[in-house]
């Protein structure tokens, strides 16, 4: 009975992957923001959702914050976001650990090998580095800190910190587009150069740590 049911649920998970998959993959935030107000005041609850498992289907992050700029508006929007991811990260960094702990995964070779001992060995400074740097895939850092020998507590806050000004300016730019106004047009360009000006500050860190961000090139 109970593999019954786990079945059940694998399968009902790999249909809803390939669902959206079908629906979104090629989509741009215009088409997809549709579709999320459809759903009226249950919106916010189904962009939450599929924020949450996008990291299974590999969907670009900045295409949800996108579209969450543009259905919930520059306030909303951006806390919906900052959860959404959030949520995934820890979800699919469960899922890695889950995976692991069960079946026998091969070390990493190369540059993903050191930028993995680099995770055990800096802890939460780098892996905020390599949130705020847009240099890695967001989900990949994810595995990776997954893989590597660090608390969850650690890869939890770092993430909450790093994710902060990506979410804002991603969800500033959609709102902007849907709302032409010279004050969140200023709020949102103000944004990007936070945005912009915190890689390289956090860059110049780790340089004085003697880290070079070269090594997260091709990874």
């Amino acid at each position: 009975m109970r593999f019954t049911i786990k079945a059940a649920a694998v399968c009902g998970l790999l249909l809803l992957l390939f669902w959206i998959n079908r629906e979104f993959l090629d989509m741009e935030p215009d088409d997809i923001q549709p579709f999320i107000s459809s759903f009226g005041l249950l919106a916010p609850f189904v962009f939450l959702l599929l924020f949450s498992i996008r990291p299974f289907f590999l969907f670009p992050a900045s295409i949800l914050a996108l579209t969450s700029g543009l259905a919930f508006g520059p306030f909303l929007g951006p806390i919906l976001t900052y959860a959404g991811s959030l949520s995934g990260a820890v979800l699919s960094y469960w899922a890695v650990r889950f995976f692991r702990r069960n079946h026998e995964i091969p070390d990493h070779s190369g540059k993903r090998r050191v930028i993995q001992q680099r995770i055990e060995e800096n802890g939460f400074f780098y892996l905020v580095s390599l949130r705020i740097i847009p240099v890695i895939h967001f989900d990949l850092v994810t595995y990776l800190s997954a893989m590597a020998r660090v608390r969850f507590r650690t890869f939890l806050y770092a993430t909450m910190a790093g994710i902060i000004p990506g979410t804002l300016a991603f969800n500033l730019l959609g709102a902007s587009i849907a709302d032409v106004s010279i004050p969140l047009a200023a709020a949102t360009v103000l944004m990007f150069l936070i945005a912009l000006s915190i890689p390289w500050i956090v860059k110049r860190q780790l340089e004085k740590r003697n880290i070079s961000t070269d090594e997260w090139k091709e990874s």
